[in-house]
């Protein structure tokens, strides 16, 4: 469908209509805002008791307590996650260049492993 020219500036003019309302009525400190904001202050301990009930509720709610637990704890985790990663990887490039600790983790790894084929035969065994 082929826009005419009436189409054009009927939508020129509902489109200048629109930004007038929202610049000279809803913009700030304009007439309709300050309307609103009246309202609000009129209704003013209306809303505070709402919103505290509000709040209360939420406090009270133990699948609330247990999100901000469960949330704080994320955080806390990440934020010590980033701040000891740097110190855990060069204590362990540390361990690493030092040949008897290489040794020590070498032959706990192999003990670790006989430890787990031993019981593995040793339970083999008690069932044959």
């Amino acid at each position: 469908m082929e826009k005419t020219l009436e189409q054009t500036i009927l939508n020129a003019v509902e489109n200048s209509i629109n930004s007038v309302i929202k610049t000279e009525l809803i913009g700030y400190n304009k007439p309709l805002s300050q309307f609103v904001n009246t309202v609000i202050a009129k209704h003013e301990d209306d809303f505070i008791a709402v919103i505290d009930c509000g709040i209360t509720d939420l406090f009270s709610a133990k699948g609330f307590k247990l999100a901000i637990k469960e949330a704080l704890n994320k955080k806390l985790a990440s934020v010590l996650i980033n701040k000891m990663g740097g110190e855990i990887e060069k204590k362990v490039n540390e361990l690493k260049r030092d040949a008897k600790t290489r040794a020590k983790i070498t032959l706990a790894i192999d003990g670790v492993i006989n430890e787990v084929l031993n019981g593995v035969n040793i339970q083999e065994q008690e069932v044959e």
